[in-house]
């Protein structure tokens, strides 16, 4: 990998629109072949097969508790970003694993409410699979778990610990009285945990070439999350980053080429980044402030007291975002009567 703190000329900077944008982002990831490229960097696994899921891409906001989300400008539908694929992966047997990759891009650290809620909808996703009877033979369809993997890209830090880049939680399976652990997969366990990746991307600052130059999966890793580095901002436009494009390895040719055509193929671009600016902030903290209530809800160890102060406060939020009265009653079960007063 080449020293990216080399001086370069000005002829070798490409500008291209900012993929922490989640519509640019989007439209990279809509290319099979650039997003095979992107998550296989990232989990270091052999990707055989992906489909992104086309009826969960994209989380439309009018779906939440029945509030319709506009820019109200434009007048256009806002989304949340989520992206799903299905993947077959080559397992290091050489066998094949149907997985699920979800894919959230997140900012603001209130946002783990509107990730875990998230999360555990895709959890109980399952695949359809054949198996034949030991005794008869007879072959029948079951359902069954769909290993998840989890990726998280945060423009914000999570720890100060380490100060690292990608954080990857390892699942060991541990015989309790053996004390060995298990080395093959497990149908059972495997289907029923996950590991996550979580990208903090402000750690970029913080890697070295040492970190990274005897070691070909970090090399790439970093030279694909270079092309988030904020830092790398054009003067006065956020929207748009200036990279050295010689210092891109060729394996990310396609993935550069498709970020830089999205405002080629994309016109209204711009107002759509600038809708993600004024807008979509403050959308996502509304999510996470309805996320959180909804999960102080759940807790069993509130008191009664406490609990109704939150199930209060998640009616009035409600009906100040124009949710009718007979809605808000199903999802707290407060009195019609009560929910006028607020």
């Amino acid at each position: 990998m080449e020293n990216f703190n080399q001086p370069v000329q000005e002829t070798d900077y490409l500008i291209i629109p900012n993929p922490i944008y989640d519509v640019v982002f989007r439209y990279l990831m809509e290319d099979t072949d650039s997003a095979m490229i992107v998550i296989s960097t990232l989990i270091n696994e052999k990707i055989k097969k992906l489909h992104l899921e086309p009826t969960t891409h994209s989380e439309k906001k009018e779906n939440l508790f029945g509030i319709e989300l506009q820019d109200p400008q434009t007048k256009e539908d806002v989304y949340l970003f989520h992206l799903d694929f299905t993947a077959v992966i080559e397992l290091p047997d050489g066998s094949d694993e149907l997985i699920m990759i979800e894919l959230q891009k997140a900012s603001e650290p209130e946002d783990i409410f509107r990730i875990k809620r998230y999360i555990s909808k895709n959890f109980q996703r399952k695949q359809h699979k054949e198996i034949t009877d030991p005794k008869t033979h007879a072959i029948e369809t079951i359902n069954k778990p769909i290993r998840l993997i989890p990726i998280f890209i945060l423009n914000f830090r999570i720890e100060n610990e380490i100060n690292d880049l990608l954080i990857k939680t390892n699942r060991l399976k541990t015989g309790v009285f053996k004390n060995k652990n298990l080395q093959k997969h497990n149908e059972f366990i495997d289907n029923l945990s996950y590991d996550i990746w979580v990208v903090q991307l402000p750690n970029l600052q913080n890697v070295v070439e040492d970190d990274y130059k005897d070691d070909e999966y970090k090399q790439n890793l970093y030279s694909l999350l270079k092309l988030f580095d904020q830092k790398s901002k054009v003067i006065d436009n956020e929207h748009r980053l200036r990279i050295i494009r010689k210092f891109f390895p060729g394996f990310l040719d396609r993935v550069i080429k498709r970020i830089h055509a999205a405002s080629f193929n994309n016109p209204d671009l711009e107002e759509q980044m600038y809708a993600e600016d004024e807008y979509l902030k403050t959308l996502i903290k509304r999510d996470n402030k309805i996320s959180l209530l909804e999960e102080l809800i759940d807790q069993k160890d509130k008191t009664i007291e406490e609990k109704d102060k939150v199930i209060l406060g998640l009616a009035s939020i409600l009906k100040k975002n124009g949710i009718e009265i007979d809605e808000i009653h199903k999802k707290t079960g407060l009195p019609p009567v009560e929910i006028e007063k607020l």
